[in-house]
Order: C-alpha cells, then structure tokens, then sequence
C-alpha cells in the first residue's frame, strides 16, 4: 500500500510540475505589444495616433489606417517623403500577437517659394511663410488663417485656399494661397 502512495504522490507531484512549466495560453489575435521601428523618429506624437493597442484584438484593417495614420503625422510634421511599410506581425510562444512598424523618416521639406493670388501686398503681408522654412503643415494652415481673418477684418471676406506642389527630388514644396472673393456681384 506504501508504494502505492509514493507512487500516487509522484505522479500528482510530476502533474503539477508540468502545469506550471507550460506558459499561459493567449489568444493568438490578442495584441501583446505595439512598436514603432525607426531613427530619431517623434515617438510621442506617433504612439498618440495609434488606435491598435495592447490587449486588443488584432485587425488588419485598423494596421492599415494606423500605418497611413503614421506617414500622416510625419507628413504634417514636414517629413513629406516619410514611408511607413505594413505592419509586422510576429506570435510569441505562449501565443499573442506582437506588431511594429517599420518607419522611415525622411528628410524634412522646405519650402521653395510662397505666393499669394487675389489680395493685395498690404493683405498679403500678414502671410509669414518664407521660402527656406520647413514645410509644417500647421504653419501653412495658420497662414491660410490669417489671410483669410486679415481680408474679412477689412471687409473683404474671401475664400483663401492652398494649393501645395512638392518636387520630392529636391525635397522642396512650392506654397500658393489663393483668395476668392465671397462677396456677390451685381
């Protein structure tokens, strides 16, 4: 009867032993981690973009929209020629999904030349957009802004609009604003 208890008790000890070296099983879809690969990249500003996150359920078409959400933000940030590949998605051993993207930065963009159409030089010169600065999407818009609460301030309220050209060969951008008279004519 004794060796049948030794017996038993090893049996239920080698059981135990082999549950705890098995790791805990994670869904094979379930995000584990999200990272972004690349140099001197505005890691904040990027992980700030991104809807997928840890401990979700892994959806190609929300990598999809995160990776464009990514070459958006650089873009915005003057990297005009940014390029962000599909995501990678590896699985850990005990199961779960790791992603990252792979970032390539590019250089920033300048800007070549700035000119604006259909308002005077005096309406003009609230535009503070001059060739050699970096081509930031939020300057631009700004000075878009400006233009246009500038003409309605005077009593000439206008539609400005921008229109961008970029030679990526020379890593430049070409700036028109365009303003539009709102005003009806008789």
């Amino acid at each position: 009867m004794r060796p049948l208890l030794i017996l038993l008790a090893l049996a239920g000890a080698a059981a135990c032993q082999a549950e705890a070296a098995q790791p805990l099983a994670i869904p094979p879809q379930q995000i584990q981690s999200v990272a972004i690969d690349g140099r001197a990249l505005p890691l904040a500003a990027l992980r700030a973009v991104l809807s997928t996150q840890p401990g979700a359920t892994l959806d190609a078409a929300q990598l999809e929209h995160d990776r464009v959400a990514l070459e958006a933000e650089l873009a915005a940030r003057g990297h005009l020629a940014a390029t962000v590949e599909p995501a990678s998605v590896t699985y850990g051993s005990s199961g779960g999904a790791f992603v990252t993207f792979q970032v390539t930065k590019g250089p920033v963009f300048k800007l070549r030349s700035v000119t604006v159409t259909g308002a005077s030089e005096r309406d003009a010169g609230v535009v503070t957009l001059t060739a050699g600065d970096d081509a930031i999407a939020d300057r631009i818009e700004r000075a878009r802004q400006a233009l246009a609460e500038t003409l309605a301030r005077r009593g000439k309220a206008s539609q400005v609009t921008v229109a961008l050209r970029t030679d990526e060969a020379a890593g430049v951008v070409d700036v028109e604003l365009t303003s539009v008279s709102m005003r009806p004519t008789h």
